[in-house]
């Protein structure tokens, strides 16, 4: 294992949460210079939303956060241009949230920037473990 933070290694043999980690840490750093308006927490609520929208209530279901608190995203997000919120057609009380042409150029900037991170792995470790490691974590990941 490469040295990480400053040269020092872990104290422990590392478990997968820190492995993933220093991996997000790493996706943050870069997200911050190739994408500065918008916080990986953020991305991750921009990329469930299809052309047409979701409410509130069913973004918070895929992003697996309560409503209130993607509510929270949800306005943060408004607020920077990158959604727009109206009242949903099937009930006044919901409101849908869908992603504007800037929210998409943001996500499109962030895809480089984790495309180009995935190319730098794939340069590491090899393209076909890399590629198995992906297959291996998704279906991990998404059951």
């Amino acid at each position: 294992m490469s040295d990480v933070k400053g040269g020092r290694l872990p104290a422990v043999d590392p478990h997968l949460p820190m492995l993933m980690g220093l991996i997000f840490t790493h996706l943050r750093a870069r997200l911050a210079v190739d994408a500065p308006e918008l916080r990986a927490s953020q991305l991750r609520v921009l990329e469930w939303l299809p052309p047409e929208g979701l409410t509130i209530s069913e973004l918070a279901v895929c992003v697996e956060m309560t409503t209130q608190g993607c509510g929270q995203f949800v306005r943060q997000l408004a607020g920077l241009g990158m959604v727009e919120v109206t009242v949903a057609d099937h009930d006044a009380r919901a409101r849908r949230v869908r992603i504007t042409s800037r929210g998409l150029d943001a996500v499109a900037r962030a895809r480089l920037v984790l495309d180009a991170c995935d190319a730098e792995w794939a340069d590491r470790v090899g393209a076909e473990r890399y590629r198995v490691f992906r297959e291996v974590l998704a279906e991990v990941a998404l059951g």
